[in-house]
C-alpha cells in the first residue's frame, strides 16, 4: 500500500475507491466526506498535491461544481488505500 507521507508537492494522485480504513466500525465518518470522496472517484482526472502539512501529510484542493457555483474543497490524504499515484506519460 502506498504511504501518503512519501508524496511530494506537485505529485498527482487519483482516487480509485473508498479507503479501506473507512469500513472500521469504530470510525465515525461524516456524510459530507463520503459524498466528496464518491465525487472524487468519479472524476476522470487526477488531483495535485499542493501542500505538505507539519505532520508530513499531503493536501489536495479540488474545485467541484455544486448547483450553479464552484466550491473549493481541501483534503488531507492520511489514508493509505483508495488512491494511487499517477505516473506521468513517458516516465517510469
Amino acid at each position: 500500500m502506498p504511504d501518503p507521507t512519501q508524496l511530494k508537492i506537485g505529485d498527482r494522485i487519483r482516487f480509485i475507491s473508498l479507503p479501506d480504513e473507512w469500513s472500521d466500525p469504530q470510525r465515525s465518518l461524516h456524510r459530507d466526506s463520503l459524498v466528496f470522496m464518491k465525487r472524487m472517484i468519479k472524476r476522470r482526472y487526477s488531483s495535485r498535491v499542493f501542500k505538505i502539512d507539519h505532520c508530513g501529510y499531503p493536501w489536495i484542493k479540488a474545485k467541484l461544481r455544486e448547483r450553479s457555483t464552484v466550491v473549493h474543497h481541501y483534503w488531507c490524504l492520511s489514508e493509505s488505500t483508495g488512491w494511487r499515484k499517477v505516473v506521468p506519460t513517458g516516465k517510469s
